[in-house]
């Protein structure tokens, strides 16, 4: 009767298994689905925070474009400005330099009238003087003479 016995299905078998499939739809039910919900959840979190980090990383990039744009226009332009000013120096100091020039030469020209004025004073009285000393010679040697 042993195998005759065996070869029956045996209720408790019957019932373990119901209860095991139970146990496994219960499980799955309050354990698994929450926890797929919530890694679907992350994942959706994680996707999302991935776009916005690439989105907000592509705007830093054009921020950083638009900021590299700004600072080389404002060199550009210190650059004109340093050459402009140091064009306007130039211009300053060409000027300057006639400027100064044509007055030295104007010191130059009335030092030199006034030396030849001084000269000719000079002279006129050098030649009165010659004037003198040859008619007082010219006395002396007549009145010698006489």
């Amino acid at each position: 009767m042993d195998i005759q016995q065996a070869m029956q299905p045996n209720i408790t078998l019957l019932v373990q298994a119901v209860l095991f499939i139970v146990f496994v739809l219960l499980v799955r039910s309050l354990l698994v689905r929450p926890y797929s919900q919530v890694i679907e959840q992350r994942e959706a979190l994680i996707r999302k925070n991935a776009e916005e980090s690439l989105r907000l990383r592509e705007e830093a990039r054009k921020y950083l474009e638009e900021a590299q744009a700004i600072l080389e226009k404002g060199r550009a332009e210190s650059n004109r400005t340093i050459e402009e000013a140091r064009r306007q120096a130039e211009k300053l100091r060409a000027e300057l330099l006639s400027e100064v020039e044509a007055q030295t030469q104007e010191e130059i020209a009335k030092a030199v009238e006034d030396i030849r004025k001084s000269l000719e004073q000079e002279k006129r009285k050098l030649e009165e003087k010659v004037e003198e000393l040859a008619q007082l010679l010219t006395g002396k040697v007549l009145e010698e003479v006489a």
